[in-house]
Parts: C-alpha cells; sequence; structure tokens
C-alpha cells in the first residue's frame, strides 16, 4: 500500500491567497558574517514591549550568513546584539511581510551593523 506524502502548510493554503503565501516565505531575521577570514559568535535578543520574542546565539563560519522565516509578528522590536560577546548594539527595526522590513544584522570588520533590509 503506497501512503501519500505528508501535508506541509503550503499545501493547506488557497493559491489565490498571495498574503498567505508569501507570509510563509517572509525573512525576519538575517545574519551575515561578511568577514571571509574570521568566525564570529553572535548573541540576539529581540524584544518588543518588555516581552522578549527571540533570544538566540549563533556561530557563523567565515562568509556564512542565515536566516529564519516567521520568526516573529509584523510590528516594531528592540535588537540588542554583540559579536563575541563584545560591540553591543541596539537598534528600533520594523519586521513586516515587506523586504524591506527585515531585522539584518551584519558583520564586517569586525564591527557589527543592525537595519532594517537586506541590501
Amino acid at each position: 500500500m503506497v501512503q501519500p506524502p505528508p501535508s506541509t502548510a503550503s499545501d493547506q493554503l488557497s493559491t489565490t491567497d498571495t498574503h498567505a503565501r508569501w507570509r510563509l516565505e517572509s525573512e525576519d531575521l538575517h545574519i551575515r558574517n561578511r568577514d571571509l577570514t574570521v568566525a564570529h559568535d553572535v548573541q540576539v535578543t529581540i524584544r518588543r514591549d518588555d516581552e522578549v520574542y527571540h533570544a538566540a546565539d549563533y556561530r557563523l563560519r567565515p562568509g556564512q550568513s542565515g536566516s529564519s522565516v516567521n520568526l516573529l509578528p509584523a510590528g516594531e522590536y528592540t535588537v540588542r546584539a554583540s559579536i563575541d560577546d563584545a560591540f553591543a548594539k541596539t537598534a528600533v527595526v520594523r519586521v513586516s511581510d515587506e523586504p524591506d522590513a527585515t531585522i539584518v544584522l551584519e558583520i564586517r570588520d569586525g564591527s557589527l551593523r543592525i537595519t532594517d533590509s537586506v541590501q
């Protein structure tokens, strides 16, 4: 007996519901290590209204990047991030389904930048 493949969330969406389909692919957090010879430890805390929505530690190899989708509901967040337990920065960033409303943490030459748009 052949079993059907397990369903996925995208199988359950209407093909005419573009907002839901886009939300499934929405990137909320993007981290890039642009240093090509140095690995970095990145510590991130994302808050809204004094509530922690996400806190994690990441290890990025030289040149590595990564992202999280559907991590946060749309809104304005305070992001605190540091690399290698130093260089802490804080920024207020807006997250939504729009491509220019994504939390972006970028490491370059040992420094950290927090923006709201993948460039």
